[in-house]
């Protein structure tokens, strides 16, 4: 049979190595997590860069099209002197 001692030590070395095991998954999924939520972000700055280079273009062109137009001399805004 076995002795105690030695069945204490495999029990203990088992429940270390489980404890040990969900420690570590726990840190792994904590990773994971962060690398998806860097993932996120990165993502987020790319389509909020991709935005504002579009809004800049359409302002850019409509500044284009009111230099290149004609003024409009009924324009009530338009300055006369």
């Amino acid at each position: 049979m076995f002795s105690a001692s030695a069945l204490l030590s495999a029990f203990l070395s088992l429940l270390a190595r489980t404890f040990s095991n969900v420690i570590v998954q726990e840190i792994d999924g904590l990773r994971a997590a962060e690398a998806q939520r860097e993932v996120g972000a990165a993502r987020q700055a790319s389509a909020s860069r991709a935005e504002a280079e579009r809004q800049e273009a359409v302002a850019k062109a409509a500044g284009d099209a009111a230099a290149a137009a004609t003024e409009d001399p009924a324009d009530p805004f338009l300055r006369k002197d």
